[in-house]
């Protein structure tokens, strides 16, 4: 009723300039449609109401989880990253150095779009009116049937592409101070744009492996990452043989294909081996074609001016005559 005015807006209590208009077409297309605004405001009591309080995405919500017959919750995601890599407390349960550079639900997620999937005849993004057709035999409702499709087939694939999911990691991985903060060896979202696979997902290819392909482990949650050091984590050295040869990828990759360093920058510091192999690549290639790229650029100058001359030497009398 208020929300849907393009012009809604407010200073807030710190001076800051808050836009409070919500796109309805935009929202009804989002995997949140369905829940409604006391769902993630559940402090809002009355209208005009007070200024909202800060969502909390562990809060129950009141759609209700099929299987259980339960309201639902992000709970269990909770749990995951407490016992992942990016956990804000460490096993013992103290705070971990430099907490607050830690990801929250909101670092990482916005308010996706359904992103559906048509796999009648050939797999292509978008709503396939075959499949709707099957869906209306058994259901009535349109608003209903687009609902569950939506929801069904958005779930059966990534909602975001390789390059956007390695644009999400880049806000931390590929940050200077992050990166200095916390000791890491690496730029990683920038090396992995180096690679095949990142040159490819730049071109927004989805059949190549991104950063949740390699750093989660099949058939778990995304939210379950594990630091390369842990032994059930998919990066461990006694693991991570298995990631190149999944079905999906090379299933006749040997384990030694993994041992392919995917973050390694060409460096003096981190790798002087490849450093030193570009460097010699990069002298012998300008090298070999400048010098030719010359000799073609004079011979191009000869064939046009080809009485052109730098000096000429003066002709004696007996050339004259």
């Amino acid at each position: 009723m208020c929300h849907k005015y393009p012009g809604l807006s407010r200073v807030d209590e710190k001076g800051e300039f808050r836009l409070l208009f919500v796109n309805e077409n935009i929202f009804n297309k989002s995997v949140h449609a369905k829940v409604k605004c006391e769902g993630c405001h559940p402090d809002i009591k009355k209208i005009p109401h007070e200024p909202a309080k800060k969502v909390d995405c562990l809060t129950q919500c009141h759609i209700i989880e099929p299987s259980s017959e339960k309201k639902f919750s992000h709970k269990d995601v909770a749990t995951f990253l407490a016992g992942s890599v990016h956990a804000k407390t460490d096993k013992d349960g103290q705070p971990k150095k430099f907490a607050e550079d830690i990801p929250t639900c909101k670092d990482c997620h916005e308010n996706p779009l359904y992103r559906p999937l048509s796999f009648f005849k050939r797999v292509r993004p978008g709503i396939s009116e075959i499949a709707l057709g099957r869906c209306r035999v058994c259901h009535k409702s349109d608003e209903f049937i687009y609902r569950f499709y939506n929801h069904v087939t958005t779930r059966l694939h990534k909602i975001r592409n390789p390059r956007n999911i390695a644009e999400t990691c880049a806000r931390c991985h590929d940050n200077p101070e992050i990166i200095a903060r916390h000791e890491l060896t690496t730029r990683a979202v920038f090396s992995y744009g180096e690679t095949f696979h990142g040159k490819a997902a730049h071109f927004l290819s989805e059949r190549i492996p991104d950063c949740l392909d390699c750093h989660v482990k099949p058939g778990e949650s995304v939210h379950q990452m594990l630091t390369n050091k842990d032994p059930n984590s998919i990066t461990h050295i006694n693991n991570k043989g298995t990631i190149c040869g999944n079905m999906d990828c090379h299933p006749n990759a040997t384990p030694q294909m993994a041992n392919y360093k995917v973050h390694t920058e060409f460096n003096l510091e981190q790798s002087p081996f490849e450093y030193y192999f570009q460097v010699f690549f990069i002298l012998l290639t300008g090298g070999t074609l400048l010098p030719l790229m010359g000799i073609m650029f004079l011979d191009l100058v000869r064939r046009l001016f080809p009485n052109a001359a730098f000096k000429r030497s003066k002709k004696t009398d007996e050339e004259k005559t």
